[in-house]
C-alpha cells in the first residue's frame, strides 16, 4: 500500500495557491520521501496506519524545508521529538526475506 503525497496535497498543506513554486515543491516531495526511506526503509508501506504517520512526517518535513527555502533537512527538524518518534515507529517495520 504505497500512498504518495501529491503535489496538490503538498500545496494545500502549505497553503500555496499558485503554481509559481510547483517545481520547488515537487523537489521537496522527492527529498522528503528519500529522507524517510533512507532512515527507515520501505517496509512500513504495507501498514495503513504507518503510511498515515509517514505522510504526516512528510508534510512536516516539506513545510520545514519550504519555510527555510532549502532542500536540506535541518538538524532541529531531525532532532524534533515528533519527527524522531515517527521515524522510530516506522523503523519497527521490516520485510521478511
Amino acid at each position: 500500500m504505497i500512498v504518495e503525497l501529491t503535489l496538490a496535497d503538498a500545496q494545500e498543506y502549505l497553503k500555496v495557491d499558485s503554481d509559481y513554486d510547483k517545481d520547488y515543491i515537487t523537489e521537496l516531495l522527492d527529498t522528503s520521501q528519500i529522507y524517510i526511506e533512507s532512515c527507515v526503509g520501505t517496509a512500513y508501506q504495507t501498514d495503513e496506519k504507518a503510511v498515515k504517520l509517514a505522510t504526516l512526517l512528510q508534510k512536516k518535513l516539506i513545510a520545514d524545508m519550504y519555510d527555510q527555502r532549502g532542500t536540506e533537512i535541518a538538524n532541529n527538524t531531525k532532532q524534533d521529538k515528533i519527527t524522531q518518534s515517527i521515524l522510530d515507529k516506522l523503523s519497527n517495520y521490516y520485510t521478511e526475506t
